[in-house]
């Protein structure tokens, strides 16, 4: 039975954002589409397939929400808090919860699998920054995501059963999102080291630890990204080094002079590289060839993966302790400010964008 869910707390909105609406200093409320209302927040970005929107929240909850009309389609619950985006494939959709993976049939709700990554305490929190885990990734019917105990593993969809698994050598905990490329899967740890193992032979092809780090932080929290040969990830350190995918050695350098953190997922603008920071700089920073392009100062801090719309607009909103959040749509070209969109709280959750309309997760 399909559900409209009216409890207090609003965690997705859906807003046109329509270029002509960029110039209004507050979100228009005959602009809103729907509201999704839920009693817990959401961390993790929400997921769309066809016209189902897939997403969890802290209380467990797991959601297939129709993106037309914001009508659950059906929910399912879990053990744990949900931090991972789900990841569809045929008629299965996949989720993480307390190191633990879940596959629901996607047309019904209905769990067809579990699988249980370490039967230890799961870790709820490393400290307050800790938002995002690892989010699975899938690859000819196998789902890979990491850990809290520093393994990367593997699920079959089909069976639920692990079919692979690559134990780091710190164990540390893992909170990227792996990406793969020609059988080669690439993620890093909380400890700042990245990794790129072999799928095949489930062998370490190269290691690469982060340089200068600060006591405690370096913990790379973004998902892994490559272009062009080149492997890209944002974490809390002030130091931003892509590197080489056959080699894990640096491309370029950057050092950020106000000591803060670039820690989220980068994306591009046709050849130029965007990512967030966090305190002390308070920017988004554009590169080019490794070089600064242009800079814009915010009210925020960005543990988000932005997206662009239209081609060439920067849509990212802010993640700051609970304090008042905001949306910026930013163009790409020049770094200039187009609307800076006050919301309720400040979310960890990246923004989705379905068409012409925004889809924002809220954190309480």
């Amino acid at each position: 039975m399909e559900k409209i869910y009216t409890k207090k707390n609003v965690f997705i909105l859906l807003l046109g954002i329509l270029i002509p609406f960029f110039s209004f200093s507050q979100i228009p409320t005959e602009r809103i589409t729907w509201k999704f209302i839920s009693d817990s927040s959401i961390e993790a970005t929400p997921v769309v397939r066809g016209n189902i929107i897939y997403i969890g929240n802290m209380d467990g909850d797991f959601f297939a929400i129709d993106a037309k009309t914001g009508v659950v389609k059906w929910d399912s619950k879990v053990a744990n808090p949900i931090n991972s985006s789900a990841a569809v494939k045929g008629n299965i959709v996949c989720v993480e919860s307390g190191s633990a993976l879940y596959g629901f049939d996607a047309t019904t709700g209905i769990l067809i699998w579990r699988f249980v990554a370490n039967n230890a305490e799961t870790v709820v929190s490393v400290d307050l920054t800790d938002y995002h885990h690892s989010s699975p990734v899938i690859e000819n019917d196998i789902a890979y995501f990491g850990d809290e105990w520093g393994n990367l593993n593997g699920v079959n969809i089909r069976t639920g059963k692990g079919v692979f698994k690559y134990t780091t050598p710190t164990k540390k905990i893992i909170r990227t999102t792996p990406v793969i490329k020609d059988n080669i899967i690439y993620f890093g740890d909380w400890d700042g080291v990245v990794y790129a193992v072999s799928l095949p032979t489930k062998s370490l092809k190269w290691q690469y630890r982060m340089e200068n780090m600060r006591p405690k932080y370096g913990a790379i929290v973004s998902e892994m990204v490559i272009k062009d040969g080149v492997l890209y990830f944002g974490s809390q350190h002030d130091t931003f080094s892509p590197l080489d995918v056959k080699t894990g050695k640096p491309k370029w350098t950057f050092i950020d002079p106000d000591k803060t953190y670039l820690p989220s997922t980068p994306v591009f603008y046709k050849k130029d590289l965007i990512v967030g920071s966090t305190i002390n700089a308070f920017k988004i920073f554009c590169f080019s060839d490794g070089k600064v392009k242009w800079t814009i100062p915010t009210k925020g801090i960005f543990f988000v993966k932005p997206v662009i719309f239209q081609d060439s607009v920067l849509v990212m909103n802010s993640s700051f302790f609970g304090k008042t959040g905001y949306l910026y749509f930013v163009d790409c070209k020049n770094g200039k400010l187009i609307s800076e969109t006050p919301i309720e709280e400040a979310t960890p959750c990246s923004p989705l964008i379905i068409n012409d309309m925004l889809i924002l997760g809220r954190k309480n």
